[in-house]
């Protein structure tokens, strides 16, 4: 006998999966544009504390907002008009200089054996020939950075709008939520702003410092390009634990025309710089508002890398930073009774309490 199966799916599910697949599509087609809104979203709580200081001393809101604009597009300002020769200059050069550097490289290597092996097969390649090939792509990458910056501009624009009706916004949404889910967003919120602020100050700081050095230690030595190198070491300190190796090989290279004992003594004081910068820099900067286990930024950076390029790694670490804010008070009822609590037994054995 046969029986007969039949499924019956309500309009209710068939709108709610239509809703799903649109949502879906809309996701995906203007992910570009909620990149852009993140970015602004961090910067503008970057500014909350500031903000909240005019705001203490009885100012005026819009004197907050405009004092905020003021600082950011002059910071930004300021960098562009700093960085942009530097980088064209000295890049520039450092380009068409290739085969001259080739060739002192190759001489102070080993005549014969496994380096001489490795380094003439990287040396051969077509940038080191033709130096003309690798300049026009670099222009043409530059070319693409400078009209990065007028979307940076409009980043640092709906930053300012964010900085001036993010609060009323905030509150006319939140007024949708219950009134108990109201007090956890608020608190959770309070604590998440915390968290990225600190994040983005202590980034803008650190990356400063790590350029500065640079330049310092590069210049000491005589070592040419030194700007450059100096803000390709800022730019890639951004990126946890490679970065490092990507702005000291380049430096080690360039220190290698001067000599082998300066490619070591930079290798050797960017080393110490970093285990300065891992051990006492980040902890005073950053406080214990970033608890990130290296494991934890290693695999969320790779990840991010891979699905938004550089935006996603920049914006990942204080996203995935706030994570315990969200564990503590949504999460709480879903999970073990005690995970929330042993979670924050490790971060106070690992960082210290708070």
């Amino acid at each position: 006998m046969r029986r007969q199966i039949e499924f019956t799916i309500s309009w209710t599910a068939i709108g709610k999966l239509l809703l799903a697949i649109l949502l879906a599509y809309l996701l995906v087609r203007l992910w570009p544009l909620i990149e852009l809104l993140l970015l602004a979203l961090l910067i503008a709580i970057a500014f909350t504390p500031l903000v909240n200081c005019t705001h203490k001393h009885h100012w005026p809101h819009w004197a907050a907002v405009l004092l905020s604009a003021v600082i950011l597009f002059g910071l930004v300002a300021l960098l562009v008009i700093i960085l942009i020769p530097t980088f064209t200059g000295q890049g520039g050069n450092l380009i068409q200089s290739l085969p001259s550097l080739r060739d002192r490289w190759a001489a102070m290597l080993p005549q014969s054996g496994a380096v001489r092996g490795m380094a003439n097969q990287f040396l051969s390649s077509s940038a080191f020939g033709d130096p003309d090939a690798l300049l026009k792509k670099f222009f043409a990458i530059l070319t693409v950075a400078l009209s990065g910056v007028v979307q940076l501009f409009i980043v640092l624009i709906v930053a300012i709008y964010f900085i001036a009706d993010g609060p009323r916004v905030y509150c006319w949404l939140i007024a949708f939520l219950p009134r108990a889910d109201r007090r956890k967003l608020d608190g959770a919120a309070t604590e998440i702003i915390s968290v990225v602020g600190h994040y983005i100050v202590g980034q803008f700081i650190t990356s400063a410092l790590c350029g500065s050095y640079a330049f310092i230690v590069l210049a000491l030595l005589h070592v040419p390009n030194a700007g450059f190198l100096a803000i390709v070491a800022a730019f890639f300190d951004v990126l946890p634990l490679i970065g490092f190796f990507l702005f000291t090989i380049p430096a080690m290279a360039m220190a290698l025309t001067v000599s082998p004992g300066a490619a070591l003594l930079v290798g050797a004081l960017y080393g110490v710089y970093h285990l300065i910068e891992n051990y006492f820099i980040v902890p005073k900067v950053y406080g214990d508002r970033l608890r990130l286990s290296t494991l934890t930024v290693l695999i969320s950076c790779l990840a991010a890398g891979i699905l938004a390029g550089v935006i996603g790694v920049i914006i990942v670490l204080p996203v995935v930073a706030s994570y315990p804010v969200l564990e503590r008070y949504w999460l709480r009822a879903h999970l073990e009774p005690d995970t929330v609590e042993k979670h924050g037994a490790i971060d106070r054995q690992e960082h210290g309490a708070s």
